[in-house]
C-alpha cells in the first residue's frame, strides 16, 4: 500500500473545498490538466504538459488500497482509500459528481474535522503539488496518515 498526497480542484482554487466534498461524496476522487490530455492509458508520459507529467502516477502507479490524503488550501481535508482502476471520460460529469476527467472510486472517506475536532489545533502542510506519492515516511504528511490510521 502506498500513501499519497493530493488537492482537487479544476483549476478553481475558490470551490476546492465544494468540488473535493461533492467529489468524495459521489466516491470518487480526480484530477485534469490545464491543456485537455485523453485517457492517461493511452498517452505517453513525456507528451504530459510541462510540471503535470507527474499525473501519470494517478494512472499508472496508483492502486485499489492505496490511501489518499486529500488537501483544500494547505489543510488536510479527508483521507480516502482507492477502492477502483483509474478511469477517463471525455467530459466532466458533475451531476454524478465526477468533476475531473480523469478520476477514480474511493471508499472508507475520513474527514479531518471529525478527526481533529479543533480547528485551531489543524495542521498547516503545505501543498504545492497537485498528486505526490508520499515514499519518506519522515514527512508530515505520512506521519498523519499514519497517525489517523492507527
Amino acid at each position: 500500500m502506498t500513501f499519497w498526497r493530493m488537492q482537487m480542484h479544476p483549476d478553481e482554487a475558490a470551490g476546492a473545498i465544494k468540488h473535493t466534498v461533492e467529489s468524495l461524496s459521489a466516491g470518487y476522487i480526480g484530477l485534469d490538466f490545464s491543456s485537455p490530455v485523453s485517457d492517461l492509458m493511452v498517452v505517453q508520459q513525456e507528451d504530459l504538459p510541462d510540471g503535470q507529467r507527474n499525473y501519470w502516477a494517478f494512472a499508472h502507479e496508483m492502486q485499489t488500497g492505496d490511501r489518499v490524503l486529500l488537501f483544500a488550501h494547505h489543510f488536510p481535508l479527508a483521507l480516502a482509500r482507492v477502492s477502483g482502476d483509474y478511469n477517463y471520460i471525455r467530459e466532466a460529469a458533475p451531476e454524478i459528481g465526477v468533476w475531473f476527467r480523469h478520476f477514480r472510486a474511493v471508499d472508507d472517506v475520513r474527514y479531518y474535522g471529525d478527526f481533529v475536532t479543533n480547528a485551531h489545533s489543524w495542521e498547516r502542510i503545505p501543498m504545492t503539488a497537485t498528486i505526490t506519492p508520499l515514499r519518506d515516511p519522515a514527512t508530515a504528511s505520512f506521519q498523519l496518515i499514519q497517525r489517523w490510521l492507527t
